[in-house]
């Protein structure tokens, strides 16, 4: 019998459903701001940035595309590729909705 699937990553299926939100988050005297990826069930048209929060349970948080400011400031002190947030440690946190997230060209 032969396997006519194609091997290796061909063979993925690039329908991962993920629901990409811009996450704010302060740390001390940080703000954080990056994307978060999250996973999308079947009630996805509906649900709110804060749903994607609520529903996360894990003790860390990747974000990708980071800029760290000065909370005092708003002063731009250091940008990262990513980041990986100790939820434990976060002061405050929230998701912009897309409605609310800024305009990028």
């Amino acid at each position: 019998m032969v396997d006519e699937r194609p091997g290796g990553f061909e063979g993925m299926s690039a329908d991962a459903d993920f629901k990409e939100l811009e996450i704010v988050a302060y740390i001390g005297e940080f703000k954080i701001v990056g994307i978060a990826h999250f996973g999308v069930g079947h009630r996805a048209s509906s649900r709110r940035s804060s749903d994607y929060i609520r529903a996360f349970s894990d003790s860390h948080l990747t974000l990708s595309n980071v800029r760290i400011y000065s909370k005092g400031s708003q002063q731009l002190l250091d940008t990262a590729p990513f980041i990986i947030l100790n939820m434990d440690k976060v002061d405050f946190l929230y998701a912009r909705d897309d409605e609310s997230a800024p305009a990028t060209s």
